[in-house]
């Protein structure tokens, strides 16, 4: 694999083998485990309501992509670090710890959702949680997750913050513009792109010279990974880039999830 290419990742033949997680803890895994049959199971639920018409908001699901959530999740302190996610987040909110119940009652449009019902399926909060919020604007919580890294660095917290983004969002300036700021300040903050090659309905092929967003990383000297995203403790491991947490040291990462 170069720098500017996902290599065997992006062949839908490959990686279909068991993946070895003998060196990890038990109760970690399960915890994984159930995050990510929660978040399965949550939008085979919600897919069902919309086809049904019960829901009528619009709704974007994360099915196959449940490994990213669940294993960023399992590297961040809930009660501390500082996530934003975009139009596919129900998987980040439930992985962060948000309210299964709180959820649907946001994708009805009632007072009881975690908006209090005005926002639906793409305008989630948790602060409890750590998860400030999810904006369908394509880009649009990148540079709010870079500004909570700078909050977290003046308040003299050690908290990290994270952008959950795909990879058609890569393409907004704006991303470009939060990743030299956050290079240019060293701060804590984890930019996870969601690669799932596609920006709606067009391949990654048709709208970038390459298919692997981490070599943006590159141009702004920023550590990196690329990791198989349906390996939770691949992501969980770029997610902490090695034991101990050093992104609370003031480095950063960008990572593909694909």
């Amino acid at each position: 694999m170069s720098d500017w290419s996902l290599g065997d990742l992006a062949d839908p033949r490959r990686y279909h083998e068991p993946v070895d997680v003998t060196a990890d803890a038990a109760d970690e895994l399960l915890q994984a485990l159930r995050t990510m049959k929660r978040i399965r199971r949550a939008e085979e639920v919600i897919g069902d309501l919309v086809t049904a018409g019960e829901v009528r908001c619009p709704c974007h699901l994360a099915i196959g992509q449940e490994a990213c959530a669940a294993g960023v999740a399992l590297a961040l302190d809930p009660g501390r670090d500082r996530a934003f996610g975009a139009h596919r987040s129900h998987g980040h909110y439930l992985a962060l710890g948000g309210s299964l119940e709180a959820l649907f009652a946001e994708i009805f449009g009632r007072a009881s959702g975690c908006s209090g019902g005005m926002g639906g399926s793409m305008h989630l909060i948790a602060p409890e949680r750590g998860l400030l919020g999810t904006v369908p604007i394509v880009g649009a919580t990148v540079p709010l997750a870079v500004g909570a890294a700078l909050a977290a660095r003046l308040d003299g917290s050690d908290a990290v913050a994270v952008a959950f983004f795909g990879d058609g969002a890569a393409e907004e300036g704006v991303v470009q513009e939060s990743l030299n700021l956050a290079a240019s300040e060293r701060l804590p903050v984890l930019f996870a792109c969601e690669n799932n090659l596609f920006s709606s309905h067009l391949h990654i092929a048709l709208r970038q010279p390459a298919d692997r967003v981490a070599r943006f990383a590159e141009a702004h000297r920023i550590a990196h990974a690329t990791v198989d995203g349906n390996d939770v403790t691949a992501v969980r491991d770029a997610a902490r880039q090695n034991p101990g947490h050093p992104l609370r040291d003031g480095r950063i990462l960008i990572s593909d999830f694909l």
